[in-house]
């Protein structure tokens, strides 16, 4: 046996050191992560070289583009990862690399945009139905005697015991409990003739 002689598991050994190499079978791999053995073992790679020159040169101005839109650096930058990972995917068959990339980075802008309108307009829709709600028993509360109503407020708004409801108003306990107890019997009766 030749011990001057590499064998096979030393060339591997030398392309998987090589950074350009390296670094694209280490983006490969994670980009793989998710497809099968076999639907891995069937895609071709891309030019690397071609691909990791397109990357270091776009990568800060899709960065900039995204982070203008959106308004948030890390979610820009995100978004352009997600970008130049669907397009490394396809990059031995899109024609125009540049564009196919803009337009992926300005659409998926465009996604998080609307993401964040649905999320805002529900978050306003529930803060108007809780006002809406709070005014209405506030108008409901309005009709129930002002002791009893002073008794409801520590204790369901105050979030007050029994025994610091009476502290507060300066009563016997049982006292503060019999103020609640017809007090939420005028609330009911105030709510069923308003219904």
């Amino acid at each position: 046996m030749d011990h001057g002689e590499p064998g096979r598991h030393d060339h591997k050994q030398a392309i998987e050191s090589s950074p350009a190499i390296g670094d694209s079978l280490a983006l490969f791999e994670t980009g793989a992560a998710d497809m099968t053995t076999t639907e891995a073992s069937n895609r071709p790679l891309p030019d690397d070289r071609r691909f990791e020159a397109f990357y270091a040169d776009r990568y800060q101005s899709m960065v900039g583009l995204a982070a203008t839109m959106v308004d948030q650096r890390c979610e820009a930058e995100e978004i352009v990862q997600d970008a130049l990972h669907r397009l490394w995917q396809r990059w031995d068959s899109v024609e125009e690399p540049a564009w196919y990339l803009r337009t992926m980075v300005v659409n998926a802008c465009h996604d998080e945009l609307r993401r964040r309108r649905v999320r805002r307009d529900a978050q306003r829709a529930l803060l108007q139905r809780a006002q809406a709600e709070q005014d209405y028993l506030v108008d409901v509360l309005a009709g129930v005697n002002p002791r009893r109503r002073e008794a409801l407020v520590l204790r369901y708004y105050g979030g007050h015991t029994m025994t610091e409801v009476a502290a507060a108003m300066e009563i016997p306990t049982g006292t503060a409990k019999s103020l609640i107890h017809r007090g939420l019997a005028d609330l009911r009766g105030a709510l069923q003739q308003s219904a």
